[in-house]
């Protein structure tokens, strides 16, 4: 399926999606400030590096793959830890890491969404592979103090 859509600007989108399948064939993930490299397994924000643990990269890399859906434990254990069974405290702490590690920069919303009793969810708007932004390498280049608030 193909979804072509027009903003008011003017400007046309392409959403491509076949048969459900999720989007995991991409290099480079921009959600806000944020932009993950999934080649080098980085996380950067406003061009800076963000340390992640390997784990939480792993869940942080999963919940953009699925982003459009809610993700229970069972599969988090499955996919991310690759065991039938984790503790519940073991899910608690990665999550809370990964929403420690992503909200110290105060985006004003939660990215890691929870969903009552059945799992969790991406909460920001991802572009997969977009084209450069010319104004981040020029704020760089010249270091200017350009807040950097995504695209």
């Amino acid at each position: 399926m193909c979804l072509i859509t027009q903003n008011v600007k003017g400007s046309v989108s392409i959403i491509m999606k076949l048969n459900d399948k999720y989007d995991t064939d991409f290099s480079r993930a921009v959600f806000g400030p944020y932009e993950l490299h999934k080649r080098k397994r980085l996380l950067t924000y406003c061009g800076e590096s963000v340390r992640l643990e390997p784990l939480i990269y792993d869940l942080l890399e999963y919940f953009i793959c699925h982003r459009d859906r809610v993700i229970g434990r069972d599969e988090l254990c499955r996919e991310i830890w690759q065991q039938e069974y984790v503790d519940n405290n073991a899910i608690n702490r990665a999550v809370s890491e990964l929403r420690r590690c992503v909200s110290k920069h105060k985006l004003g919303v939660d990215v890691i969404r929870t969903h009552y009793r059945k799992g969790y969810s991406f909460n920001l708007l991802v572009e997969l592979d977009p084209r450069p932004n010319p104004f981040r390498w020029i704020a760089k280049w010249f270091h200017q103090a350009v807040p950097c608030k995504g695209q």
